[in-house]
């Protein structure tokens, strides 16, 4: 844990970023970092709404049962890559709105939320599919 001198540098240091300032770059550059795992710090997004993650987590939770420590993390998997398509898909139809008109910018953006859609698909039917192969071996 950071001590209070550590934050108090950390802010000050902050103070002298020279990052976008256009509301534009700002919009275009949030999406840089990321590049990591699905359940990298950097893959939950800031501006995501955590509530609804423990919400679609605690109807997995309700409908799968799981019963070992296995179970429970691949149902989170399950959850969290569920929250994140749906939140790609809200971040895209903004993205698009956004980029009305320019329909270079529009397919380079369906082009990169495609992919990043499809990653988080595959992360789900993959932790599904385990999910049910280690639930039928407890059986």
């Amino acid at each position: 844990m950071a001590t209070e001198k550590q934050i108090a540098a950390n802010r000050r240091n902050a103070l002298q970023s020279t990052g976008p300032s256009s509301l534009r770059s700002k919009a275009f550059t949030r999406l840089n970092a990321f590049r990591h795992g699905l359940y990298s710090a950097a893959a939950i997004p800031r501006d995501a709404s955590l509530k609804e993650l423990a919400q679609i987590r605690g109807a997995y939770m309700r409908s799968c049962r799981p019963q070992t420590a296995a179970q429970v993390r691949l149902v989170e998997q399950m959850a969290t890559a569920e929250w994140l398509c749906s939140y790609w898909d809200a971040t895209e139809t903004r993205a698009l709105a956004e980029a009305a008109g320019d329909w270079a910018r529009q397919i380079s953006l369906m082009d990169r939320f495609t992919a990043r859609q499809a990653r988080y698909q595959r992360a789900f039917l993959k932790a599904y599919d385990e999910y049910e192969r280690v639930r039928d071996a407890a059986l």
